[in-house]
């Protein structure tokens, strides 16, 4: 009989929990945000942006056309001519195709910066995805000590009827599973938290409900061996810097090829006002441009030094970045082992040592030879132990989902 109304008190308790949908992968919502949040999708826009925008490296100046009397004297109109000019300006090719790579040179550092924002995204998603199952692991905890303080409520009822129990005993374990009942409410509050923040992520409807998957790997992130060449090689904002000195290196090719000179061209056809006949005439002249001149070569010149300077300063404050990313490297590995040392104990010695203590309070208080109180709080300790174990796992994850950040990992 008793195991009869342990069944069905614990299905009351579970009847309560809110379940959620179909269990999502971490992988699979990863490649949802890469193919839906519409933060990434802009960069994609911005990239074919430059694309269409470094065509223009390719145009001339529109063409000029004039027309107006020629050599005409004031005391009489009809002494002139009328003239009809076409001018045309011929870009240099080799300033051209120089300004088109410079462009061009830009779509690099938009899809470097698309990765930064990408991985960004992917570490929150971690975060939140590995929150959520470390809070349905607490849940089955406090589920579990909900059933067993359920028993120690029945069993205490029945021996205070025998006069064997304090009723204020009683209401202390009553009390103690209301309490335990907010704390399971407070986590399904939370675990629809992690849910609408994951669907806004993904950029679905923020009503969709689904599950996260509780397996679990664990990785060796602090036994890896990292240098800065290797960051190098990982890390989006710091290729980003090496696209910033791409474009530096290739916006001073352009200003180089500003001291080239450009051409054009000039066609005039006049034709007498008077009446009686008069030969037609036309002019035909080129045009050079003398970008050289020290009046005119003044700017790119000036422009060329200062893209060195810009070109250092962008290379320093790449080595800085990599210098403090190794650090951040190195102090989280350092985390990493500690928390999966503390872990260990929890595992081996301290929730199996409170597990012991609990388990030989209640048989004493079967025995008669301890009070209800006693068994209370070796049941609270023991949960309290395990809630405990479950926050050090959400640090190594946590510290684990950082590591990945700090390295673009997937």
């Amino acid at each position: 009989m008793k195991k009869f109304k342990l069944i069905f008190l614990l299905l009351i308790c579970t009847g309560s929990i809110q379940t959620f949908g179909q269990a999502l992968s971490l992988d699979s919502i990863l490649n949802s945000i890469e193919k839906n949040n519409p933060m990434l999708k802009m960069y994609d826009e911005q990239i074919n942006a430059v694309n269409n925008y470094s065509q223009t490296a390719k145009s001339w100046m529109s063409p000029t056309l004039s027309t107006g009397t020629w050599q005409t004297p004031y005391t009489n109109i009809r002494e002139g001519m009328w003239m009809i000019t076409g001018a045309q300006m011929i870009p240099n090719p080799a300033k051209q195709k120089a300004n088109y790579k410079y462009m061009q040179g830009m779509a690099p550092f938009e899809k470097q910066k698309k990765s930064v924002k990408k991985n960004e995204m992917f570490a929150m998603a971690k975060h939140t995805y590995f929150e959520w199952i470390v809070l349905k692991r607490k849940l089955d905890v406090l589920i579990q000590t909900d059933s067993l303080l359920n028993y120690i409520i029945q069993v205490s009822q029945i021996r205070y009827t025998y006069n064997k129990e304090k009723l204020n005993n009683i209401y202390k374990a009553q009390a103690d599973l209301f309490e335990l009942r907010n704390l399971e409410t407070m986590m399904l509050g939370e675990m629809q938290i992690k849910n609408v923040a994951l669907n806004t992520l993904m950029n679905f409807d923020k009503s969709i409900s689904f599950d996260v998957d509780t397996n679990l790997s664990l990785k060796y992130y602090e036994l890896q061996l990292i240098d800065t060449a290797l960051i190098s090689s990982s890390r989006s904002d710091i290729k980003q810097f090496d696209a910033s000195i791409g474009i530096v290196k290739l916006k001073q090719q352009y200003e180089k090829s500003k001291q080239l000179p450009d051409f054009g061209i000039s066609v005039s056809h006049m034709q007498s006002l008077r009446e009686e006949p008069m030969p037609k005439l036309y002019s035909a002249m080129g045009m050079l441009t003398i970008p050289i001149a020290p009046w005119a070569s003044k700017e790119f010149k000036s422009n060329i030094k200062g893209l060195d300077n810009t070109s250092n300063a962008i290379n320093l404050q790449k080595q800085a970045l990599l210098n403090e990313t190794a650090g951040t490297i190195a102090s989280l590995q350092t985390q990493i082992k500690s928390t999966k040392q503390q872990l260990t104990n929890f595992s081996e010695n301290i929730i199996p040592t409170y597990y012991k203590s609990y388990q030989t309070s209640l048989i004493a208080y079967g025995q008669n030879k301890e009070d209800l109180f006693v068994v209370l709080d070796g049941l609270k300790m023991y949960r309290m132990a395990t809630m405990n174990k479950l926050e050090q796992l959400g640090t190594l994850l946590k510290l684990q989902v950082d590591y990945e950040r700090e390295m673009e990992i997937r």
